[in-house]
């Protein structure tokens, strides 16, 4: 049986979305790998839930096939910890708990298909530094061009996913598509904002997609 790995980004706090996508994409535990893009904290209203969530599904699966990000709301947190600076208003304290954690939370990731990151990637590594990875939005912008081999990220909400081409070209990530080779594909679909969470799962080199609509009707 080939194995699928199932991607999901940017929960930010929405548990019950983030719950029911799981269910959705039937997760197994036993033979699927699964990454997480970064930023399940802030904005939402169960951060600390979705932490937790996280957590078990890392024991569930084993270290091998398990893979949590860092993304830039997780960064910020351990950063404005360590700087001893007042945290954001939407900050739980007792989020805190789980410093420890987010500090170790690696930038990037990469499989034999694709690079996994929060937010951008460069064919250059001297360029991979923390902007970069956890904030860079130039080639969804198609202000700066990568051809370098496919990396998938979240932190730029959008209305649906999106693959850019090696010439800044923009289409539509469709359900049954070949996994490109070169490229990205951003599938950040603003759950915290009112759109929805999506997980793009790779099996065979093909992608299937699948979404929940989000619960929250504001943008916190």
């Amino acid at each position: 049986m080939s194995r699928r790995t199932i991607i999901m980004t940017d929960v930010h706090g929405c548990i019950h979305e983030f719950e029911k996508l799981l269910k959705l994409v039937r997760l197994n535990p036993d033979e699927d790998s699964f990454v997480f893009l970064g930023d399940a904290i802030d904005r939402g209203p169960d951060e600390w839930a979705v932490v937790e969530k996280l957590i078990a599904l890392k024991w569930e699966i084993g270290d091998e096939r398990f893979t949590w990000l860092m993304g830039n709301h997780e960064k910020k947190l351990v950063d404005k910890h360590r700087k001893k600076k007042k945290m954001p208003f939407y900050v739980k304290h007792d989020i805190l708990y789980y410093l420890p954690v987010f500090r170790s939370l690696p930038l990037y990731a990469e499989s034999d298909e694709c690079i996994f990151v929060h937010a951008g990637y460069s064919e250059n590594p001297k360029k991979n530094r923390n902007t970069l990875l956890l904030e860079d939005r130039s080639v969804l912008r198609r202000k700066r061009h990568y051809s370098g081999k496919l990396y998938i990220a979240g932190h730029s909400p959008i209305v649906d996913p999106l693959y850019v081409d090696p010439y800044g070209n923009i289409t539509k990530v469709e359900s049954g598509m070949d996994l490109p080779e070169h490229g990205a594909i951003f599938m950040d679909t603003g759950c915290c904002n009112g759109g929805r969470l999506t997980a793009l799962v790779i099996k065979d080199h093909t992608i299937q997609l699948y979404s929940v609509a989000s619960e929250q009707k504001q943008v916190f």
